[in-house]
Formats: C-alpha cells, sequence, structure tokens
C-alpha cells in the first residue's frame, strides 16, 4: 500500500478538516481531488494511489467532515454550504500550480458537480457516481429516514444506504472494508437533508457542466442506474463528456484500478 501523509486544515467555521495526500512520484503533472461516498473515506482510494502517483499526478483524499479520521460530528455536516465549503478550503489549501481535476467517487460525484463554479478545475471525473441511485438503494434510504422519524436532526441514527456488500466481492471486502473501523455506518437527519438539496443541485447543474469531464460506469453496479447517467450525459454538448465502462462492482477501485487509473491518466494525458 503506497503511504500517505495526513493533514489537516481549518474550516470557515472553525471544525479542523482531515485528510490525506499521496506525492507524485518526480514532478507533478496534476493534482488529482478525491472525493468520497458516504460510507467511505480518502482510504478507501488506496489501490489507486500507486499507479496514480507513479504517472506524475498529486493524489489529495479530501475527506468530508464527520467520515474518515474526523472523531466531531460523525455523519454530520450544519448545512450544504458547508460541506462544499469545507472541499474549497481543502482544495485551496492543496492545489499548487499545475491543473487540476475533480474526481468524485459514488456521492462524491454530487459534490463534485456542486464543486463547479466555486473552484476552478481543468476537468472532472465522475466513478460509479451516485447521481441516480439504484432502486434497491432508494428504497434502502427510505427505509432508513423512516426508520429514524422523530430523532435529533444532529444524532446519527440514519443508516447508510448503500451495503458493503454491493461495492466488492473480492477479498478488499473481507480484508478491508468490513474491517474499517473507520467506515460510517450512519449519518444524520440534517445530513440526510442536506444530501438531497446537494442532490438536487448537482441534477440542475449537470446539463450546464463545460468542463471535460470523463465518466467512468461500472456494468452491473448494484447502486447506481447506469441507464439514467447515460441518459443525462446525452443532453450535454458534443465532446464534453467521455463514457467508460468496466466490469465491476461498485467499489471500482477495487475491482477494477488498473482500468480507472489507465483512464484517469490518460484523461489527464490527452488535457
Amino acid at each position: 500500500m503506497t503511504s500517505s501523509e495526513i493533514r489537516s486544515v481549518q474550516a470557515e467555521d472553525g471544525h479542523v478538516l482531515k485528510y490525506r495526500v499521496w506525492e507524485a512520484v518526480g514532478p507533478a503533472r496534476a493534482t488529482l481531488v478525491l472525493l468520497n461516498g458516504v460510507m467511505s473515506h480518502s482510504e478507501w482510494f488506496f489501490p489507486l494511489a500507486p499507479a496514480l502517483t507513479a504517472g506524475g499526478c498529486r493524489v489529495i483524499g479530501a475527506d468530508r467532515r464527520g467520515t474518515g479520521l474526523d472523531e466531531v460530528g460523525r455523519g454530520d455536516a450544519p448545512s450544504a454550504g458547508a460541506v462544499v465549503s469545507d472541499a474549497v478550503t481543502i482544495i485551496s489549501r492543496e492545489r499548487g500550480d499545475g491543473p487540476v481535476y475533480l474526481v468524485g467517487w459514488c456521492w462524491g460525484s454530487v459534490l463534485a458537480i456542486n464543486l463547479l463554479g466555486k473552484v476552478e478545475v481543468d476537468g472532472l471525473v465522475m466513478v460509479a457516481p451516485g447521481l441516480f441511485p439504484s432502486v434497491a438503494v432508494q428504497e434502502a434510504a427510505a427505509a432508513a429516514s423512516e426508520a429514524a422519524a422523530g430523532r435529533a436532526e444532529d444524532e446519527p441514527c440514519v443508516g447508510t444506504p448503500i451495503a458493503e456488500t454491493m461495492f466488492t466481492r473480492g477479498p478488499h471486502l473481507e480484508g478491508f472494508i468490513l474491517k474499517d473501523p473507520l467506515r460510517l455506518k450512519a449519518i444524520t437527519p440534517r445530513f440526510r437533508g442536506l444530501m438531497t438539496k446537494l442532490a438536487i443541485g448537482a441534477t440542475a447543474r449537470l446539463r450546464r457542466i463545460s468542463v471535460p469531464t470523463l465518466v467512468l460506469l461500472a456494468k452491473g453496479d448494484p447502486a447506481t442506474d447506469n441507464d439514467a447517467v447515460k441518459a443525462a450525459l446525452e443532453k450535454l454538448p458534443d465532446g464534453v463528456a467521455t463514457v467508460r465502462e468496466f466490469v465491476s462492482d461498485h467499489g471500482m477501485q477495487f475491482d477494477a484500478p488498473d482500468e480507472v487509473t489507465a483512464a484517469v491518466l490518460g484523461f489527464v494525458a490527452r488535457l
């Protein structure tokens, strides 16, 4: 496993944001900002780090507050604006002099689209994007929200809608995901509400994306409605988005790391 450095920066409201940095091997040609999903955190990207850093990319695992190493306010955030502002703070701290690309995985793609226009970026990558959840995920989310009805808005009582078994059926499920004490098992009703707000913003902004965009879809993804993603992308101007599909479950970094890193490095090289 390629080692990363844990760094921190203070958010606008004083909250200390913790995130990971994998430095490029040799001079950096670009900075990739990885945005995690709901349950996950930046360490879940470790299968991609060796090839990306060897390819000259600095990799920033911009963990969302309340996830990963952040022990304060687990599964929560004060507002949608704070979630966006936190990411802007980390990017501003780490952007460097070269081109910057947002890489959103799962729900991180929702956040990435909301960041467009808030930060200057050279391109967007969406990996198994959580823009249009599958029926199974929608039903799980509805059931979790119903079960938490009446609970305090800052209580992490809403179960995360994507089950661990949706990410991969390979050795990383038993050897990493299920043993990861930092995976987020529940979010707060407040965070569930701001997820909805940011998702609405992302779908509205999706048709206005103008930066070069690479979309990587997992064939047979149990968590993402790939047909809905492709239908939405067809409304973009020609040449804006490139779609690639690989055989994988939702956790493409575990099932298809070589394909994902080759596609991302090729995308950066073309630009």
